[in-house]
C-alpha cells in the first residue's frame, strides 16, 4: 500500500528498504526498488581488512544471482553509516590512542575498500567523513561531527584527494557505472578480477589485498574485441599479446583496465 501512495505521487521516486540480509523477498515488484546493501559492507570490509577473497566474493555472487537486475544494479552500497562502526574502526583506528602506523595502515585498507565500491555495480554511497579519515565505534561514537578545518578539525586532505580522484574515475568511464557484471574473471586468496561490460565498452579491475604487489597474467574472453587498455588513474597503456593481459596490482589496492 505505501509502495503504490509513493508512486501515484511520484512514478521515478526510489524506495529504499533497510535490510542486513539476502532482501530478494521485497524485490519482486511489489515492496521497495533497492536496499541497503549491508552484505556488500560487510564482505568488502572483510576483504580489506585481510579476508580471503575467494571465500568472501561468494556474498556478493549470491547478491547478483538471486537480486532482479534492476535491483542489484541499483543497490545502495555502503562502506559505514549510522547503525554501524565506521570503516576505520574496523580496520584498526580506533581512537586517539591508536599508533600512527596503525591509522596509515587502516586508511591504506580503505582506499582499498573505496577502490572496488567505485568499481563495482550499484550506487556508491559515502557516509560523512569517512573521505576525510573520520573515525568512531558503534553508535553513538559513529556520529561524531565533521572536522571543519575553521573549526579546530583536522580533515585529512591526502584522503580526501584520493576519494576525489576515485569518485571522478567512475563518473569518466560509464562502464564502472552501468556497466554489467558477470562471475569473476580470477579469484584466489587476495585476489578479485572482474569483468565490466558496456555496449561496446569493457573494463577489467582487479584488487589485491595483501601487502605485496601482483603480477598477473590472464587470457581475454573470446568476446573481448578490445587489444589496447589504459589504466584509468594513471593514464598507463598496456596492450594484451596474443589475448593475454599482464598487469601489476599495487599492494592494498587495486587497478581499472579500461579497454580502447
Amino acid at each position: 500500500e505505501w509502495r503504490k501512495a509513493i508512486k501515484q505521487h511520484k512514478p521515478d521516486a526510489i524506495t529504499i528498504a533497510e535490510t542486513w540480509f539476502d532482501a530478494s523477498k521485497y524485490f519482486l515488484g511489489d515492496m521497495f526498488d533497492s536496499t541497503m546493501n549491508y552484505v556488500f559492507r560487510n564482505t568488502v570490509l572483510d576483504y580489506a581488512n585481510g579476508g580471503n577473497a575467494k571465500k568472501l566474493y561468494q556474498n556478493l555472487e549470491l547478491l547478483r544471482e538471486v537480486y532482479p537486475p534492476q535491483s542489484f544494479y541499483a543497490l545502495m552500497n555502503l562502506l559505514s553509516g549510522h547503525d554501524v562502526a565506521r570503516s576505520l574502526h574496523v580496520f584498526g583506528y580506533e581512537g586517539e590512542n591508536t599508533t600512527a602506523e596503525k591509522i596509515r595502515e587502516a586508511k591504506r585498507r580503505l582506499r582499498l575498500a573505496a577502490f572496488f565500491q567505485m568499481t563495482f555495480p550499484g550506487s556508491p554511497a559515502i557516509y560523512y567523513g569517512d573521505e576525510v579519515g573520520v573515525t568512531g565505534g558503534e553508535d553513538p561514537y559513529n556520529r561524531a561531527p565533521y572536522p571543519w578545518a575553521d573549526k579546530g578539525g583536522k580533515p585529512d586532505l591526502d584522503l580526501l584527494a584520493d576519494f576525489k580522484s576515485l569518485i571522478k574515475m567512475r563518473k569518466d568511464h560509464a562502464v564502472l557505472r552501468q556497466g554489467s557484471i558477470e562471475a569473476p574473471m580470477m579469484l584466489d586468496e587476495h585476489l578479485i578480477v572482474l569483468l565490466r561490460r558496456f555496449g561496446d565498452l569493457v573494463a577489467i579491475t582487479a584488487t589485491n589485498n595483501s601487502d605485496r604487489e601482483k603480477r598477473l597474467a590472464f587470457l581475454l574472453p573470446p568476446s573481448v574485441k578490445s587489444t589496447i587498455f589504459v589504466e584509468a588513474l594513471t593514464g598507463k597503456k598496456i596492450v594484451a599479446v596474443d589475448g593475454t593481459v599482464v598487469v601489476a596490482i599495487p599492494p592494498m589496492f587495486g587497478v581499472a583496465l579500461i579497454g580502447q
